[in-house]
């Protein structure tokens, strides 16, 4: 049996299902219950909480992600026990090198909404994929689910550097950016990491590489990007009321997503190259992408209370936050109203002022504490200095350091035609369903 640790991870839990589905016998473990752990126990997946070596019984093999700390007690039991330890990329690696078609999706930014994007269109043309998403596809119901078809689409991480592990045959760049500052001093490096891997792509496969972005590889290169320039391009891009507009470069005279925001116009590009290289005419690609209707947690509509329309989304870094901040500013009837929480204290610490600045495109920012999700919080790292830089630029801004605050201070302050936007990696959804919910 196949125990993972830290199943209620979105990374975690989408490994669980492949395996569960392929009849591989798995069980979990996580520091919290949750709708996940219920989720997967529905399916007949034993998930216990919290952490306990008493879990390992049965084990032959732990699987582990990045969050877990390697002083675990679990951990600890399982290694003095001889039990084989293996990081959750190892088990991603192993499920990709069972099919023949392998397409790995990384990048600092969207590469969680583009690997959606390929599963549902998968799905959507019959093509009976494996796939494995950090988020739900929404009209898919899930993060993963094992496919009897030759494809698997996996997202890669480059945060931790295991998307370096993973054996593609088509691999998806879409940007490079400085950000994860606890694995990377410098933009360099990252750009080093990933050129380690498209360096083993198969001269019969396939890169496809957003602006910007310089890679070495043997395989087949396909770039994308918006605008004019070289590649798939979404040129004329218009958001509209029912999501975003554009006309590619090649294929159909015009393509209309469900989802808003001009970077998925570009993401929706990268996603129809890699159905391309699949083997489906773009026509196709782009008219299944068409139907996509979204990823859990990225500008995902939790509902309206007295007027308010509420989303919540993922963004974590300023390039992100911006992207978000300029969706919902073409989405909105009224006003633009931004709760966010930073997520860990390097982040906050590095990126402070350029949270100012993208959160300056909102009507009012509403500020909760930083998100420690491992490690312990630091003084000089409180997001109450965004609070201060806004407020010095004359933007309104508030400070609610925890989720009870917040919901108190967004529900005064909200009134009918306002569009809220929950934004965090961290638990914001809690505040966004809190409002919504009363």
């Amino acid at each position: 049996m196949i125990h993972l640790v830290g199943i209620g991870g979105v990374g975690m839990s989408a490994i669980a299902r492949v395996l569960h589905g392929r009849g591989i016998a798995v069980s979990g473990c996580d520091r919290i219950d949750g709708p996940v752990l219920a989720e997967l126990r529905a399916l007949g997946i034993p998930c216990d909480a919290p952490h306990d070596p008493a879990h390992l019984s049965g084990a032959t093999q732990i699987v582990v992600s990045t969050a877990i700390d390697p002083s675990e007690p679990e951990l600890v039991a399982a290694r003095s026990a001889g039990i084989d330890v293996r990081h959750r990329s190892h088990a991603l690696a192993t499920i990709l090198a069972d099919h023949d078609a392998r397409v790995v999706v990384t990048g600092a930014h969207g590469k969680t909404t583009t690997s959606a994007m390929l599963a549902s269109a998968l799905v959507d043309l019959d093509l009976d994929p494996t796939f494995m998403v950090g988020g739900v596809v929404r009209q898919l119901g899930t993060n993963a689910r094992s496919g009897g078809g030759r494809i698997c689409i996996a997202e890669g991480d480059e945060s931790d550097r295991s998307v370096a592990r993973l054996p593609a045959t088509i691999a998806v760049v879409l940007n490079v950016d400085h950000d994860h500052l606890d694995h990377y001093s410098s933009v360099a490096e990252v750009v080093e990491l990933l050129a380690s891997w498209t360096a083993t792509l198969p001269g019969a496969g396939t890169l496809i590489l957003g602006d910007g972005v310089d890679l070495p590889s043997a395989a087949i290169v396909a770039r994308f990007g918006v605008g004019p320039g070289v590649g798939l391009r979404a040129l004329d891009v218009v958001e509209t009321a029912d999501g975003v507009q554009f006309r590619p470069s090649r294929g159909p005279a015009l393509v209309q997503l469900a989802v808003g925001g001009v970077h998925n116009a570009g993401n929706a590009c990268a996603a129809a190259l890699a159905l391309e290289a699949l083997g489906v005419p773009l026509a196709r690609a782009f008219d299944a992408l068409s139907r996509f209707i979204g990823a859990g947690r990225r500008f995902e509509v939790i509902g309206e209370r007295d007027g308010v329309r509420v989303i919540d989304d993922y963004a974590h870094h300023p390039v992100e936050l911006a992207a978000t901040v300029r969706t919902a500013r073409a989405a909105a009837a009224g006003r633009v109203v931004v709760y966010f929480q930073p997520h860990m204290p390097w982040r906050t610490r590095a990126f402070a002022g350029e949270f100012a600045v993208a959160l300056a495109g909102a009507d009012v920012s509403v500020l909760a504490e930083t998100y420690v999700a491992r490690g312990q919080p630091e003084p000089d790292a409180s997001a109450e200095q965004i609070v201060t830089m806004l407020r010095e630029e004359g933007c309104d801004a508030r400070w609610a350091p925890t989720y009870e605050a917040g919901v108190a201070v967004l529900l005064e302050l909200l009134r009918p035609g306002d569009l809220l936007v929950c934004a965090g990696a961290g638990p914001v959804d809690q505040v966004a369903r809190a409002v919504v919910g009363g």
